[in-house]
């Protein structure tokens, strides 16, 4: 979102559970991103809205607002308009998709992860939703030329 080729893409990860933002943290950081992380759901639109990261991995049950909540809000909200583009990745030890497919989350583009985490299916989501999410290159003008 904005920034050069040659940054690191920004990761922000939302969990209530302290473990997990620092395996993660860790896990991310070793493949060379940039790795921001938020314990609570009101703590992830806060970062969400200053470090507007490349990719949001987020928990569903979390203190205070869930991750569908904060999903659903990034998406009907005027005010977090220019994060509806954020691709999201939801980690959760909840089995069943379908109370995340219940809460309307249509408004956003999310994939879903189960806990324990699979490393090799997180970076290989990862890589697909960044690959997604970057801009084409600019394309040469090929017109035919005019005669002056």
């Amino acid at each position: 979102m904005g920034r050069s080729p040659s940054a690191k893409p920004r990761i922000l990860v939302i969990d209530d559970n302290q473990d997990v933002l620092d395996l993660l943290r860790d896990e991310l950081s070793a493949e060379g991103y940039d790795v921001e992380t938020a314990a609570d759901g009101l703590a992830g639109l806060r970062s969400l809205k200053r470090a507007k990261p490349d990719l949001v991995i987020i928990d569903i049950m979390m203190p205070h607002i869930s991750g569908p909540a904060v999903m659903t809000l990034i998406g009907e909200k005027e005010h977090y308009r220019e994060l509806r583009d954020v691709p999201m990745l939801i980690i959760s030890a909840q089995s069943n998709i379908e109370y995340v497919r219940e809460e309307g989350l249509a408004l956003t583009e999310w994939d879903y992860l189960a806990k324990p985490i699979d490393f090799d299916r997180l970076h290989y989501l990862i890589q697909r939703k960044l690959a997604r999410a970057a801009p084409a290159p600019p394309q040469a003008d090929v017109s035919p030329l005019k005669p002056a």
